[in-house]
C-alpha cells in the first residue's frame, strides 16, 4: 500500500488516498540518513494503519508535531469522543434520573464510536471533518467485513443499519462541539440537499415474522421444560425478553378478574439489571387465565423477590446461552419430521454418536412441519399482529400493550395490518342492523299511513270504558288526524306568482 522512495537529500512515504486510485501522496522527511530512515518507516506503518486513508499533512502533523495554525487549539476527534462520552455518564448509576443515559445504552455508544468512528477518522481535528471526509469514511465502512471466523474468513458486510447508527452516533457527537469548535455540523444534513448525498444505505424495514397457531404450538411442543412455560407467556403477552426474564412474583397479579403483569425492570447488556427500554416501557400488561395460571403454577412456593423464569442453575439465564442451548434446538426439532427424519449423524471410531445439528433437518412437505426458523423477538411481533387482527386492537392499544416509544413506531412497524380492519367492523355493524328485529310496514295496503291501537285505548293512550269496542275484539283501525307543523309556514309556499300566470310552487 504505502513504499519509500530514497533521494539524495531524504526518504519520503507514498502511497495513495483511500489506497486505491485516490489522489498520489508524499510525505518527505530531511536529515541524517538513519533518522530520516526511522522517521520515514514510522510514517510508512502510520499510513498502513489507517489503510491509505490519511492525508500528507495528517501524517506530518503526527510524526513530526507539526501543528497547523488554522487548528490550533482544536481537540483530536478521538479526544473529543471521551469528553463528550464522560458528559452524559450519569452521576449516580444506581439512581438515575430521567434524563440520565442508561449505562447500557452508554456503553453501545461506545463501543460503536471506538469500532467505527475512532479508528478511521480520530487523528482528525473536529475543523477537519467535513462533508467530503464524512462521505469517504461511509464509504469504507459500507466495504466492511465482520465476524471474520475460521469456518469463515471472510466474514460478512458490516449491515446497512450499523453503518446508519455509526453516522447517527458522529452527528450527535460533532453536534456537542457546536458552536465551540464548529460553525455548523458537517454530518448534519443542510437545507434543501439530499439524504443520500454522503452515500448512506437505505433504512431496511423491519421484517418480523408472524408464527401461524400451528407453528407457535409445534415449537412449545418442542421446547425443553426449561423454557416451555417461558415460550408460552412470551407468545401470549408480546413482553421483550429482557423483561420477562426478571419477572419476580412481586410484578404479576395472578388472582381477580383483572390479571396483569408490571413492566418494571429488564435484562441489560453483560447481565446487568436496570430500567426498561424507555419511559413507556414501564407498562402494566393484561394477561389472560391462561397465562395467569401458568404464572400462578410458577409462582407458587416463591418469595416475592424470586425469579419466575430462571435458568437450569437458579439464576438470571444468559440470551446466549438461552438461545443457542434450548431455543435453537427446539426450533430445529420442530423442523424434523417423525416419518422422515433427517440422516443420522456418522458415528466415529469410538464412542457414541454426535447429536443432530440445529442445520440437520428433514426436507419433505409433510403437513405439519414447521418450515422457518424464528427468533425469539418474533414472538413480540406474532402477539401484536394477533391484538390487530383477532383482537381488533386500537393502534394506541397496541403500542400501550408493547410499550414502544411512540404510536409512530407502532403504525411504521403494523400499519398494513389495520388496512381491512375499518371494513370488517363496517360489514360487521351492517349485519348487526339486519339482525335487530325492526317492525314493518302493514301487510293491508289499505291501512297504510293508519296507526293501531289497542281497543278501548284513545290516542292519547289513556283507557276509556266509553269508547266504542270491536264485537270480535279485534283491532280498530283509527286514521290519524294530520298534524299541522309548527312555526311560520315556509316562504315557498307563498311566493308571487310568474309572469306567466304560474304558481310559485
Amino acid at each position: 500500500m504505502a513504499y519509500l522512495e530514497r533521494r539524495d537529500n531524504c526518504v519520503r512515504v507514498c502511497w495513495r488516498l483511500g489506497g486505491g486510485s485516490g489522489p498520489m501522496q508524499r510525505a518527505p522527511f530531511y536529515g541524517e540518513p538513519d533518522a530520516a530512515e526511522e522517521l520515514a518507516g514510522r510514517a510508512k506503518k502510520l499510513v498502513e494503519a489507517h489503510r491509505g486513508r490519511i492525508t500528507r499533512d495528517e501524517v506530518m502533523r503526527e510524526i513530526l508535531a507539526v501543528e497547523d495554525p488554522a487548528h490550533e487549539g482544536v481537540p483530536l476527534l478521538r479526544d473529543w469522543v471521551e469528553t463528550w462520552l464522560k458528559a452524559r455518564t450519569p452521576a449516580d448509576p444506581e439512581n438515575l434520573d430521567e434524563n440520565d443515559i442508561q449505562p447500557s445504552t452508554l456503553d453501545w455508544y461506545r463501543t460503536v464510536l471506538t469500532s467505527w468512528v475512532v479508528p478511521y477518522l480520530g487523528h482528525k481535528r473536529l475543523t477537519e471533518i467535513n462533508e467530503e471526509t464524512i462521505k469517504e469514511w461511509v464509504a469504507v465502512l459500507r466495504t466492511a467485513r465482520v465476524y471474520r471466523r475460521k469456518n469463515s474468513p471472510e466474514g460478512r458486510l458490516i449491515s446497512g443499519n450499523s453503518v446508519r447508527r455509526a453516522h447517527t452516533l458522529l452527528h450527535m457527537v460533532l453536534g456537542s462541539a457546536v458552536p465551540k469548535y464548529l460553525k455548523v455540523n458537517p454530518a448534519a444534513r443542510p437545507a434543501g440537499a439530499g439524504r443520500h448525498r454522503v452515500g448512506l444505505p437505505k433504512q431496511k424495514p423491519f421484517e418480523g415474522m408472524y408464527l401461524r397457531p400451528w407453528e407457535h404450538e409445534r415449537i412449545h411442543a418442542a421446547c425443553p421444560p426449561e423454557i416451555a412455560d417461558l415460550w408460552f407467556v412470551l407468545i401470549r403477552t408480546g413482553l421483550r425478553l429482557g423483561e420477562i426474564l426478571v419477572l419476580r412474583p412481586v410484578d404479576v397479579t395472578v388472582e381477580g378478574n383483572a390479571p396483569e403483569i408490571r413492566v418494571t425492570r429488564a435484562l441489560k447488556a453483560r447481565g446487568v439489571i436496570g430500567e426498561p427500554k424507555s419511559r413507556t416501557s414501564r407498562r402494566v400488561v393484561t394477561v389472560s387465565s391462561e397465562v395467569a395460571a401458568v404464572l400462578a403454577r410458577r409462582c407458587k412456593g416463591l418469595r416475592a423477590q424470586d425469579l419466575i423464569f430462571p435458568s437450569p442453575m437458579g439464576k438470571v439465564w444468559s440470551k446466549h446461552n438461552l438461545r443457542n442451548r434450548f431455543f435453537l434446538p427446539a426450533v430445529a426439532e420442530a423442523m424434523r419430521c417423525a416419518d422422515h427424519p433427517p440422516a443420522a449423524p456418522p458415528r466415529g471410531p469410538r464412542g457414541p454418536a454426535r447429536r443432530l445439528r440445529i442445520n440437520e433437518v428433514s426436507t419433505c412437505d409433510c403437513p405439519g412441519v414447521l418450515r422457518r426458523r424464528p427468533r425469539i423477538h418474533d414472538t413480540r411481533h406474532t402477539h401484536a399482529s394477533d391484538c390487530i387482527l383477532v383482537g381488533r386492537m386500537l393502534p394506541i392499544e397496541v403500542q400501550h400493550r408493547l410499550g414502544h416509544a411512540t404510536v409512530i413506531i407502532t403504525l411504521t412497524v403494523y400499519s398494513h395490518l389495520w388496512d381491512g380492519v375499518e371494513r370488517e367492523r363496517l360489514d360487521e355493524m351492517e349485519q348487526r342492523a339486519r339482525a335487530v328485529d325492526l317492525p314493518g310496514p302493514p301487510a293491508d295496503p289499505d291501512l297504510a299511513g293508519e296507526a293501531l291501537v289497542d281497543p278501548g285505548v284513545d290516542g292519547d293512550g289513556v283507557d276509556d270504558e266509553e269508547d266504542e269496542e270491536d264485537d270480535e275484539g279485534g283491532v280498530i283501525p283509527v286514521r290519524p288526524e294530520p298534524r299541522r307543523p309548527s312555526g311560520p309556514p315556509p316562504a315557498a309556499l307563498f311566493m308571487p306568482p310568474t309572469p306567466d300566470g304560474a304558481g310559485g310552487r
